[in-house]
């Protein structure tokens, strides 16, 4: 009595986590609305939302069609929508509306700066959904169990964006993660199992329950070592599948397009105006930028110039590569060294500008 005390206060507590009501939270209201002859709605009004400080989307969909469905957002770095810049989720099919909860900050490293406005699309269209009151939230823990429950069990599993640990690229099957059907099938394979060894067994001592439960377990766990070496050999399919489409991108190019390709036109091109700007003798410089990984790209190209990550330490030269607000703010002491454009360019510690 005491394992299924055990598993009911768990279910209990998951189900209070996922589904009521999060209070006590600073919150900046969003409405949707679709405009004439568009299949996507928009989010109104227009607003900058300081996207380090609200973390967290709450959007409130009723669909009557399951289906994926994607968020996107524009910033002050980049006003543009865009597949870097959004969030792709699963629908459920709902005569209510369903909350749906993105811990966008963790999700997606483009999630920067300030944020001026949203858009959600629907693949079954818009007459699939209606959106009601959303929300931009400084998350807590309970808005991050739920962020994390959604994307778990999303159409992709966890996203491949980026330079990450947390690269778990996943198939789909019918638009949803496969990881869904595996932990379904984990949880069917342990009740029934248990439901064999206990109406199967013809011991009546007090503690029959544990042993069930025991047997049921020791067998649910090889189960689910069996389907891990599955997902696992789906891993690498995926990741053979991401080698392949790197070598036709990449093969039989020179090492300039290849970096192109990598590295971005522009910022490739602002690396080697740094590398030709910069002095010929090691200097120390540090990299301010919205971009994501800019630092690990800048770091191997300027060899043998030193990049400092810690702006406490000293360092001579700061590059500047589509910098957000506060990073310019945080720029004391330095004067305009050399310009490449006005959203890239070098500044030199109490230098004077060479332009």
């Amino acid at each position: 009595m005491k394992i299924l005390a055990t598993i009911s206060l768990t279910l209990f507590l998951g189900f209070f986590i996922l589904f009521t009501p999060v209070f006590g939270l600073q919150e900046i209201n969003i409405q949707f609305s679709r405009p004439a002859n568009t299949p996507y709605f928009v989010g109104q009004p227009e607003m900058n939302i300081d996207a380090e400080e609200f973390n967290t989307v709450s959007l409130k969909i009723k669909a009557n069609k399951a289906g994926v469905a994607r968020l996107f957002w524009a910033s002050s770095l980049d006003n543009q929508m865009n597949d870097p810049k959004s969030v792709a989720f699963y629908l459920k099919k709902s005569g209510d509306f369903q909350t749906y909860t993105f811990n966008v900050r963790s999700q997606n490293p483009y999630w920067l700066s300030y944020i001026g406005q949203f858009l959600v699309i629907s693949e079954n269209g818009p007459d699939s959904i209606e959106i009601g009151p959303a929300t931009a939230i400084q998350g807590n823990l309970i808005t991050n169990l739920r962020s994390a429950w959604l994307e778990f069990w999303g159409p992709k599993g966890r996203m491949v964006t980026g330079s990450t640990i947390n690269l778990i690229p996943s198939s789909a099957i019918f638009g949803r993660s496969i990881n869904i059907y595996v932990y379904w099938a984990i949880g069917i394979f342990f009740i029934g199992i248990f439901a064999y060894y206990f109406f199967s067994a013809t011991l009546k001592q007090k503690d029959h329950l544990s042993l069930c439960f025991l047997k049921a377990t020791r067998n649910t766990f090889v189960f689910l070592v069996l389907l891990w070496g599955l997902l696992s050999l789906n891993t690498d399919f995926n990741y053979f599948s991401i080698g392949k489409t790197n070598y036709t991108r990449y093969f039989g190019k020179t090492i300039e397009a290849k970096r192109e390709l990598s590295y971005g036109q522009d910022y490739y091109q602002f690396l080697l105006f740094a590398q030709n700007k910069l002095p010929k003798e090691p200097v120390k410089f540090a990299l301010l930028s919205a971009r994501y990984a800019a630092e690990l790209q800048a770091r191997i190209f300027l060899v043998p110039h030193y990049l400092i990550s810690d702006l406490k330490k000293e360092f001579t030269y700061v590059l500047l590569f589509n910098p957000a607000p506060e990073q310019i703010a945080s720029i004391k002491g330095f004067s305009l060294f050399a310009r490449l454009n006005d959203k890239a360019y070098i500044m030199k510690r109490n230098a004077p500008c060479s332009l």
